[in-house]
């Protein structure tokens, strides 16, 4: 095992030999979510939604993690630092992997609709009524299934441009499958509430929220135009999608989610 070069929430990442890195989660991580993201991973990669290869499952000084092949690149994040001229089209290159991405099918990821019912019995949900929990749950029994990729952390930050250009996706732990309309439903949220870097100061919030913004609106607009989708299809699923959010338990947007969800239940029919 190599250098450590990154390290975050949960993982640190390590070169290894062969243009490989090692992803090992920290001690207190539990193993099953670690099989859970490598599993998710391997299925991603082997469809071809990564754009990289996925390797073995290993085990070091009680810390699990996985080999997958080391992207010689920067974030999506990171790209206007290299080149300012990268935000006229950062959103159009999101979109474009977007939509690869959900190109590809699977039954091998956990559907979506079954996530969502199990988080409401999660202590996140509490603040929802043992009503409210069932008619949330019939309303995601009635939906359909389907076995489209979703990502379901599908931002900025989790997309690598390599050096030649190309797009590659990573973090899959809280992918599954089902309707790519909670994943819109999904996308909206992250341009528009989710919380943004909760160490920087007012007036950084304020550029990096304008920031999102326009690159949003490059995202939203070239989706629709290679992916049409419906608005009503989108808002149809968006329940699933706040539910998924409101397990992170981010303490900034619970307000928003817990009023949100709550009334999008009251809508639910009978």
């Amino acid at each position: 095992m190599g250098e450590n070069f990154a390290r975050g929430r949960s993982a640190e990442i390590f070169h290894v030999d062969d243009g490989k890195i090692l992803k090992l989660f920290f001690s207190d991580y539990p193993r099953e979510f670690a099989e859970e993201e490598y599993r998710n991973t391997k299925v991603a990669a082997e469809l071809g939604c990564t754009g990289m290869n996925v390797y073995e499952m290993v085990e070091k000084d009680g810390r699990f993690g996985f080999v997958m092949d080391y992207v010689d690149g920067v974030s999506q994040n990171d790209m206007p630092g290299k080149n300012p001229l990268y935000l006229l089209r950062g959103g159009k290159d999101l979109a474009k992997c977007h939509v690869r991405v959900q190109s590809k099918h699977t039954r091998q990821l956990n559907d979506v609709r079954q996530v969502c019912l199990e988080l409401l019995g999660d202590k996140t949900m509490a603040f929802l009524t043992d009503g409210e929990k069932k008619k949330a749950a019939d309303y995601i029994r009635s939906l359909p299934e389907d076995d489209t990729v979703l990502h379901l952390d599908f931002h900025t930050g989790n997309v690598l441009v390599d050096k030649s250009g190309q797009c590659k996706v990573i973090d899959w732990m809280t992918a599954a499958r089902g309707n790519r309309a909670v994943e819109e439903a999904m996308m909206e949220f992250l341009f528009t509430e989710a919380e943004l870097f909760p160490e920087a100061s007012a007036a950084q919030k304020k550029f990096f929220h304008a920031v999102r913004g326009f690159v949003g609106k490059q995202f939203f607009k070239e989706y629709q135009k290679l992916s049409p989708l419906a608005e009503e299809e989108i808002d149809r699923w968006r329940l699933l999608a706040l539910i998924l959010r409101r397990s992170w338990n981010i303490e900034f947007e619970r307000p928003y989610l817990t009023a949100t969800i709550r009334a999008l239940i009251e809508k639910c029919p009978d």
